[in-house]
């Protein structure tokens, strides 16, 4: 809402600038008898020269006059004031992206600072009854409690840095409007237009301070385990939408360099770097040239997480026990070690005793042997059947198998429960397999080395421990401790405890970089990078406004003129002239 109403009266101050020509222009001469004209004729000749400026004395009623023209044409404007009764709530919800930082002209120019300094001289105009403040990330949050004055404001935004993979916008309006109720005002800050050809901006109103710019960025990166080796790949995309560019880049391990070349890409073309390194290398930094955005010029892979299984293969047969092994030697995660165990696989119905492993048996009874082909019911969201293919395939079982005396099913055919699983009293996971290896032919086809992956897998995300190394910004990360707390080292340096609320910490990092978790006398890394090229592709950036906050008569209401004070002050000020003029005449 402007304080002027009407500022087309503003034309009338013409009228100051008249009355001030009036008196400084004008000659005043007053009747006088003198007995010779001789020395008047000097006094205006030694005025016509000489360097001496002569002061310009104006007298006390043209004051008066120009503040009484000042008064009424600022009441003709129809001055209007807000009613701190009348103020509203302000909820602004902050985009917390990445792509807020970018900028080719310093920090300065970037869509936050930008934002920043509009919203310092909205709370400098204006009024609110509170203000609220929203981060818009992955999972909209709100910052500390209610302000009310700019100052702590710009103390809050402090932690409006920026470093987020996306920003859930429409999830953050919504709380917005929880949070503020019905009367509040939002105002949304980031670097894009709102969604739609057309925006409503029903009590909001959206900002944006964004400028499309051309873009390279890091929008892949993987170090896998390829054997006895790491394999790292690297993906660069260029998000100029007209232009190729080149996309100098440089590998290092440490102070080593590993690679330094430059990439020629077309525009919106991507191209991949595959790099195979020993596993022992230790973490690899790449980096591109800097543009726009800094931060997806930069990656830093940790070597892959590489858990080994102690397996105890105790199957009596001769022949299924070879078989097993050559499964889970195909997995590539079974230990040479098999001392103190973690998974033992044998054939007696009962648990084996004294151990803390967890059980995998195979019951192969002959008697009454039962072929099924199918329909297999499997339950997909378990980890042993994630990628089991089973159209086709011959399953045979023995005798006893009408029952779940073994467990929750996995696998059943009908009501012949085929594959099971347990959790015991000592918290041991029990998987029972009913299979006669020699009339099936399951054995023979690529589930079989997939039910094993997916058994040593599970079995090694049981174990302390981060199961990854590598993590995409806003992915969860998931890690295994047998104490109750842990102490979690953050780029920056800062650390924090962790206090463990379910059977492993989640953690939400929020800022790329390498972090450290301290479980006692382990110690586990994994490093969080930003990786998102909806936030690289800076083509969509744009600035302007959208949107109103009220209606005009219900801003009407909030508002309340002050003009009867500029009239009231014009009318004072037209009686002191009045009075001064009356008293002022006669006098010499």
């Amino acid at each position: 809402m402007p304080f002027l109403t009407y500022p087309l009266a503003l034309l009338a101050a013409a009228a100051i600038p008249a009355l001030a020509a009036i008196y400084i222009l004008r000659n005043r001469y007053r009747r006088r008898q003198v007995s010779s004209l001789m020395l008047w004729e000097f006094a205006v000749l030694s005025r016509e020269g000489g360097a001496k400026v002569n002061k310009l004395q104006l007298p006390l009623v043209f004051f008066l006059e120009l503040l009484a023209l000042a008064l009424l044409v600022t009441a003709a404007t129809g001055p209007r004031w807000q009613l701190p009764a009348h103020a509203r709530p302000l909820v602004v919800i902050f985009d917390d992206s990445a792509s807020m930082l970018a900028s080719s002209g310093g920090a300065a120019n970037a869509p936050r600072a930008r934002a920043a300094v509009a919203l310092d001289d909205l709370l400098k105009s204006r009024k609110f009854l509170s203000i609220r403040l929203v981060l818009a990330g992955p999972k909209p949050r709100v910052l500390a409690s209610a302000v009310v004055t700019a100052p702590e404001v710009r103390e809050s935004l402090g932690q409006w840095t920026c470093q987020a993979p996306d920003a859930a916008l429409d999830a953050a309006i919504a709380l917005a409007n929880d949070l503020g109720g019905p009367q509040s005002q939002l105002l949304v800050l980031t670097d894009h237009a709102p969604p739609g050809t057309e925006f409503s901006g029903d009590r909001i109103q959206w900002w944006a301070f964004g400028t499309a710019q051309p873009n390279l960025a890091f929008v892949n990166a993987t170090r896998t385990t390829h054997g006895d080796a790491d394999r790292v790949l690297l993906e660069v995309a260029n998000f100029s939408a007209t232009a190729s560019a080149s996309a100098a880049y440089r590998i290092t391990s440490g102070s080593n360099l590993l690679r330094s070349a430059t990439l020629n890409l077309e525009p919106r073309a991507r191209q991949r770097l595959i790099l195979n390194l020993p596993a022992n290398t230790p973490a690899i930094e790449a980096v591109l040239a800097d543009d726009a955005l800094a931060a997806d010029n930069r990656v830093t892979l940790l070597p892959a997480v590489r858990k080994r299984i102690r397996v105890q293969n105790s199957l009596e047969d001769v022949a299924l026990r070879t078989l097993v092994d050559k499964a889970l030697d195909s997995t590539g995660l079974r230990s040479s070690l098999s001392a103190a165990p973690e998974l033992i696989l044998h054939n007696a119905r009962v648990t084996p005793a004294g151990t803390n492993a967890w059980g995998f048996r195979i019951l192969a009874d002959t008697n009454n042997a039962t072929s099924h082909t199918g329909p297999f019911i499997v339950d997909t969201a378990h980890p042993l059947a994630r990628g089991l293919a089973l159209d086709g395939v011959v399953w045979t079982t023995g005798a006893g198998q009408g029952t779940n005396q073994f467990g929750l099913p996995i696998v059943t055919a009908g009501n012949t429960p085929l594959l099971t699983t347990q959790t015991d009293a000592l918290g041991r996971e029990q998987v029972t397999m009913h299979l006669l290896p020699d009339l099936s032919t399951f054995t023979a086809t690529p589930n079989w080395p997939i039910l094993f992956w997916n058994l040593l897998t599970w079995r090694a995300r049981e174990t302390p421990g981060v199961m990854e190394s590598n993590y995409r910004l806003g992915s969860e990360v998931a890690i295994r401790s047998l104490t109750n707390t842990v102490q979690l080292l953050l780029p920056g340096g800062a650390s924090r405890t962790l206090t463990k609320s379910a059977e492993e910490f989640i953690l939400e990092p929020e800022t790329p970089g390498l972090y450290t978790v301290v479980a006692g006398v382990s110690r586990w890394q994994f490093a969080v990078n930003l990786l998102s090229p909806e936030e690289s592709d800076l083509n969509t950036a744009k600035t302007g406004k959208w949107g109103e906050w009220e209606k005009p008569e219900e801003t009407r209401r909030e508002y309340a003129s002050v003009l009867w004070l500029f009239v009231l002050g014009a009318l004072v000020v037209m009686v002191s002239h009045l009075f001064l003029v009356t008293h002022s005449k006669g006098r010499v």
